[in-house]
């Protein structure tokens, strides 16, 4: 009977964890409708830290485009984009898009 509880405990704790990181993805209209506008602080509230960062001058002053990876679902399939970036500007996103090529940092 104890070992049924172990193996009971153990299958729960690893259901637990599958199911946090299916509610970890986004499907693409949603994301959009989430995010869409919002300001970097809600982005790293909702998302965490970006796995990386890449700043560029334009002439309004400094894009940061932040790239996470792994969090967005190809509409209703089962299909994840690898790179999600998310173009922060004054604070505030003005751009979003996902691939699945390797983003360059430069």
């Amino acid at each position: 009977m104890k070992i049924f509880s172990v193996l009971l405990f153990c299958l729960s704790v690893t259901t637990a964890a599958f199911a946090q990181q299916a509610n970890d993805l986004y499907e693409e209209l949603q994301f959009l409708k989430t995010f869409a506008g919002q300001s970097a602080e809600f982005v790293k509230t909702e998302l965490g830290e970006p796995t990386s960062v890449v700043q560029r001058e334009n002439q309004g002053g400094t894009v940061e485009f932040w790239i996470y990876q792994d969090r967005v679902r190809q509409g209703t399939s089962d299909k994840v984009y690898r790179y999600t970036q998310i173009g922060i500007a004054n604070g505030f996103v003005e751009t979003l898009g996902h691939t699945n090529r390797d983003i360059k940092s430069q």
